[in-house]
């Protein structure tokens, strides 16, 4: 043994079975803590993804409390309105798959090359020809594998139960996943087609403002003329997503309470006073002409390289889990669990802050929990440790 780090080694591997239990326990509530935050901080910042692409103002036309189509003369007195810079219709609406009974949603588009935001997430195009086609995400490629004709075409029954075809055009792929996964983004004309929608019908409208300050006063300025519409503005829009996935944060406060006393209850167990093996060996090393700080050293390192080891096996095995094996049943914790819903990628995220928080309201806790009974014991007599 030439060195107090080679007596440590060779003290981990003497106690074996118990360096092993303690790190896998310390492993685990970090794994478990990680895995929490990583989901967490990959659905804020889908969100944040899907803030840039949000509509200022949202209108719906509803009468006695029922959703009506909305008539392209209802259109025009909104460009007059101080401070809008767009007007548009949309069409869209939910289609039921019936062989599985998912639901999907058919969003209408401007044909190619008109839309920026859409350009902007389609990957590996092909040719668009005059005919009807779409863009959809991988997941609901998979999805409606039993509705492929061949590998470029899709067919798909109307609201008559008549056959439309449909060419694959592009498979888009953003950061919004998360809430545009089960979208299939068609013509205008293809939607109205699928629905029995008539021509110049609009499901709803989006209005862009240019003065973000001003979104609220024109939006009460539109209720106040137009008390048929509803509106929806993009704050209100995002603070529904963040209470659909944030609901589920008593979940989150349950694991952080199970963990937190968990971790306390070893820190309890190391600092309430050492085993009698412990305190025999760290006897034998006083007699041996070890002095407090050669102790205090020997204990730091072995707590340092337990207690770090742990935290980056629990660091390493939350990314894995949660970005390679898209955590599965943890994240229906924070966005709920449905058979309808489909599956969705979380977007990779490291949030350095929390991990940093994490680290340092575990390792050092742990580091002196093992440190600080060991100078206790090491500032008595020899006779009265060993005896």
């Amino acid at each position: 043994m030439k060195t107090i780090f080679d007596y440590t080694l060779l003290s981990l591997w003497r106690f074996g079975w118990k360096n092993i239990f303690i790190a896998g326990i310390f492993a685990l509530l970090v794994w478990l803590l990680s895995s929490v935050i990583f989901i967490t901080s990959s659905i804020k910042y889908a969100l944040l993804q899907t803030a840039s692409n949000t509509p200022e103002i949202v209108i719906n036309k509803q009468i006695a409390g029922k959703n009506l189509f909305i008539l392209p003369n209802e259109l025009e007195p909104l460009w007059d309105i101080m401070g809008v810079s767009l007007v548009k219709g949309r069409v869209w609406g939910q289609y039921k798959l019936k062989s599985n009974g998912h639901f999907i949603t058919l969003l209408g588009i401007d044909p190619y090359g008109q839309s920026e935001n859409i350009n902007k997430i389609i990957q590996n195009f092909s040719q668009i020809e005059d005919n009807s086609y779409m863009y959809l995400s991988q997941n609901m490629l998979t999805l409606l594998s039993s509705y492929m004709l061949d590998k470029k075409t899709l067919v798909l029954e109307d609201i008559y139960n008549n056959e439309k075809k449909f060419k694959i055009a592009g498979i888009y792929k953003n950061e919004s996943e998360l809430f545009s996964n089960d979208v299939l983004m068609m013509k205008n004309e293809d939607v109205r087609e699928m629905f029995g929608i008539e021509d110049g019908l609009f499901t709803d409208v989006i209005l862009r403002v240019q003065n973000p300050n001003e979104i609220n006063f024109i939006a009460a300025k539109i209720a106040n003329k137009y008390p048929h519409f509803k509106l929806t503005t993009k704050d209100e829009i995002l603070k529904d997503y963040e209470l659909l996935y944030q609901h589920k944060s008593a979940w989150f406060l349950l694991l952080f309470f199970v963990s937190f006393i968990t971790f306390t209850i070893i820190l309890y167990d190391k600092v309430s006073g050492l085993r009698s093996e412990e305190r025999k060996e760290i006897g034998i090393l006083k007699a041996l002409g070890w002095d407090i700080n050669d102790i205090i050293y020997f204990k730091f390192l072995e707590s340092s390289i337990i207690s770090l080891g742990a935290f980056f096996i629990g660091l390493s095995l939350a990314l894995f889990f949660v970005y390679t094996l898209q955590a599965p049943f943890l994240k229906y914790i924070f966005t709920g669990y449905s058979e309808l819903k489909n599956d969705f990628a979380l977007p990779f995220t490291f949030n350095g802050m929390q991990i940093a928080l994490l680290f340092f309201s575990s390792v050092p806790f742990y580091i002196a929990s093992c440190i600080v009974p060991a100078w206790k014991c090491a500032s008595l007599d020899v006779g009265e440790i060993i005896k």
